[in-house]
């Protein structure tokens, strides 16, 4: 599309509603600038979508394939961008800072958010905008060498070998998920978050979770793939990954019962196993959670990827 946008409606007409058969497209735009971080997976976008009180689009204009939500409620809407336009170059960034003085005008919003960013493109995005743009949060995403934890050799691995030799006493079947396990894993979800919602005051990827669990069978195996794991034939934990690029892959959801101790990385560890055609693994950030990040510790990340929130006042 080549079409001047001057209205928020003509730019909801003009974009597409994320569905599943949009997969495709959006996996080869982000092979194109070859992204790692956790984001750019594509079912992730696809299950952030939760129509209609978070709508996501996304908008092929002037060369230009941009992913935005639009937040509706009864009272307010907004419109922020969930990543950076892909590819950034001044065409892209031009475009951009229209769309953001657009809905800045339409929505009275006092600024348009990027949710998702890295640095080279957090770089891209300081040098045109200037004072303009300023970072409201800042995460660290996990990224593991995939052999090295599937090997855990040395002292380092030592907590990952206890309790993956701890499961392996209890004789846990790890399989793929099929829809006979559907019902059970979304219960172990349900009741996850009952545990996990008296500890955190905010669980975000309760949403999300669901919403993959539902919809898991209508996407390609080969772009999201999902395994359950099942102790005296009951579903104890359940996982899904899948690739961001050629060489690396995203481990978007995990979820395990708490009450089996060693359980979450047993099932991190036989995952790995299943993703050994890739390099590495994103393990998404540990949301400032000191238990969590203790936990992702014990796979031995051999890099961090910073991505940021900005914010841009149009």
């Amino acid at each position: 599309m080549n079409k001047e946008i001057s209205s928020i409606s003509e730019l909801l007409n003009a974009a597409y509603l994320l569905t599943p058969e949009l997969i495709p497209k959006i996996k080869s735009e982000i092979e194109k600038v070859n992204k790692k971080s956790w984001a750019y997976f594509a079912p992730f976008l696809l299950s952030y979508n939760l129509y209609p009180k978070r709508s996501l689009y996304c908008l092929e204009i002037f060369e230009t394939f941009i992913i935005f939500q639009h937040l509706k409620n009864s009272d307010r809407e907004r419109i922020d961008f969930v990543l950076p336009p892909i590819l950034l170059n001044s065409k892209s960034l031009h475009f951009l800072d229209t769309l953001c003085n657009l809905i800045s005008n339409q929505f009275n919003q006092k600024n348009i958010r990027i949710i998702w960013a890295d640095d080279l493109d957090k770089g891209f995005l300081e040098e045109y905008f200037g004072n303009r743009i300023s970072v409201e949060k800042t995460d660290q995403e996990y990224i593991y060498d995939i052999n090295a934890v599937i090997e855990m050799k040395g002292s380092d691995f030592r907590d990952l070998r206890k309790s993956v030799n701890k499961i392996r006493k209890l004789n846990p079947v790890f399989k793929e998920m099929g829809s006979e396990d559907l019902n059970e894993s979304m219960d172990l979800l349900k009741n996850w978050r009952k545990v996990q919602g008296r500890k955190n005051k905010f669980l975000l990827d309760w949403g999300y979770t669901r919403k993959a669990l539902m919809i898991f069978s209508e996407l390609p195996k080969e772009d999201l793939y999902s395994w359950c794991i099942r102790i005296d034939n009951k579903v104890v934990g359940f996982a899904m990954a899948g690739p961001i690029t050629k060489n690396v892959a995203n481990f978007f959801v995990i979820k395990t019962d708490i009450d089996v101790s060693g359980l979450s990385l047993y099932l991190r560890w036989r995952v790995l196993k299943e993703l050994r055609s890739f390099l590495v693994v994103n393990d998404a950030s540990d949301l400032g959670i000191k238990g969590l990040k203790q936990h992702k510790m014990k796979l031995r990340p051999c890099e961090f990827n910073t991505t940021y929130t900005l914010a841009i006042i149009a």
